[in-house]
């Protein structure tokens, strides 16, 4: 068994192709946060509920199966939601201790990061030991392009 963990949430597929390369990369076990009320496809509706994503506001979330005590390395990757980390992860942070744990976080936007590092670091009650700015295309019809190279994501998944 491995010591590693990955765990996402991806609204649009870019921090789940990030999650399923650094678990491939680490040899890591994944988990995937979902709400428990699936948010709309309609990407204009999203906006409209959640454009005012405040850090206090709460979105109930699926419960997870694992045990996170098992686990002593933790990769946290999540989108870019109004200039913080998404809803769900947030939700997924304020119930779980992470603790004690190593963590490396990452943030998937297409150049809005804002302070979602800071977010982060609000929540997670362990070692911080890196962070990644995961840019994407902003250009209609490419928005699935990472701009992040290789080498960046490589060098910050040896940081754990």
């Amino acid at each position: 068994m491995t010591d590693t963990l990955v765990i996402y949430y991806s609204f649009s597929g870019n921090s789940k192709k990030v999650a399923e390369y650094v678990k491939n990369k680490l040899n890591a076990e994944i988990l995937e946060l979902e709400p428990m009320v699936p948010f709309s496809n309609d990407y204009d509706q999203v906006v409209d509920e959640w454009q005012n994503n405040n850090i206090k506001r709460d979105v109930e979330i699926k419960p997870i199966n694992i045990d996170l005590s098992k686990y002593s390395k933790i990769v946290l990757i999540t989108g870019t939601w109004w200039y913080g980390i998404t809803p769900v992860m947030k939700k997924f942070l304020k119930e779980n201790d992470l603790a004690g744990k190593d963590i490396i976080v990452a943030a998937s936007n297409a150049g809005w990061i804002g302070h979602c590092f800071k977010d982060y670091e609000a929540f997670v009650k362990g070692n911080i030991k890196g962070k990644l700015n995961l840019l994407f295309s902003a250009n209609e019809g490419e928005r699935d392009k990472m701009l992040t190279s290789k080498v960046e994501l490589d060098n910050w998944i040896k940081q754990l």
